[in-house]
């Protein structure tokens, strides 16, 4: 008979702050993905939310920035610019296993992990 499976078994094995990291590359399908398959690690759930809920909060604001007329391409690359620097903050932070909370949404992830 076949062994069977844990709720959480993975089909990888990657240290918390790899997986934590990983969360963060493809913004929130990364995070959904790792969401998906990590049922017990706060650490890495937690970074898992934050990347989802930062990514999306990021696409929405540029969807609505893009309908101001003039300054909207301006704002546009101001904003892309700071998300990217966030992202590469919370990245090195996930991989020092660091919990850095983006204001309001690091406290609902924190909630939700």
């Amino acid at each position: 008979m076949p062994a069977k499976h844990e709720e959480n078994q993975k089909n990888y094995t990657m240290k918390p702050n790899t997986e934590a990291l990983t969360a963060y590359l493809l913004l929130f399908i990364s995070g959904l993905m790792i969401l998906q398959s990590e049922k017990h690690d706060k650490f890495v759930r937690f970074h898992a939310f934050q990347s989802i809920y930062f990514s999306l909060s990021y696409l929405a604001i540029l969807g609505l920035v893009n309908y101001i007329p003039m300054v909207g391409p301006i704002l546009n690359q101001l904003i892309t610019s700071i998300f990217f620097f966030t992202w590469l903050v919370l990245v090195y932070s996930a991989y020092n296993y660091k919990e850095l909370k983006i204001p309001f949404i690091g406290d609902l992830a924190k909630e939700r992990a």
